[in-house]
């Protein structure tokens, strides 16, 4: 399982997940996403690492609370509830994204091509990787830099 470091996002809900729908590919819109980062951070999640449909009907977010302890949440996409929820002790490291980062690494992976969001993964290189769904609904692989968040690689499969 990937690691993942997760921050709060101050965002407000406009309306529930209720209505939102997933398309069939197991992807999620960008509001869709929001939604669900912002209930991560109302269950603590302030530095991410991994985020992933699991599944096809949860979001599996990995990251650190404020105080260090890690998080292992999964949600469903529908309406946002925990369905699991694994913590431990550990330390943030500093290679996670906190939520200013996500938001802008994701905002970069958009202006990049990408619709539609599936993964998203961080890891200790420095490297931020997330795959998702171009307008013709074809995969998409973006790599970022973590340091500045750079698009420094874009595949399409």
């Amino acid at each position: 399982m990937k690691t993942m470091h997760m921050l709060m996002m101050p965002m407000v809900l406009s309306g529930g997940l209720s209505t939102a729908v997933m398309a069939d590919d197991g992807s999620l819109s960008p509001g869709e996403l929001e939604s669900l980062l912002a209930t991560a951070g109302e269950h603590g999640v302030t530095h991410y690492d991994d985020i992933a449909i699991d599944d096809g009907n949860r979001l599996e977010v990995e990251g650190w609370r404020d105080d260090g302890w890690q998080l292992d949440l999964d949600m469903l996409i529908r309406d946002g509830s925990l369905v699991h929820e694994k913590r431990r002790q550990d330390t943030t490291p500093d290679w996670s994204l906190n939520g200013e980062e996500l938001r802008q690494a994701l905002d970069n992976a958009r202006d990049a091509g990408m619709q539609r969001f599936a993964e998203l993964d961080v890891d200790e290189q420095g490297h931020v990787d997330i795959e998702g769904y171009d307008a013709q609904n074809e995969e998409i692989d973006i790599r970022l830099e973590r340091n500045g968040l750079t698009v420094t690689g874009v595949e399409h499969d």
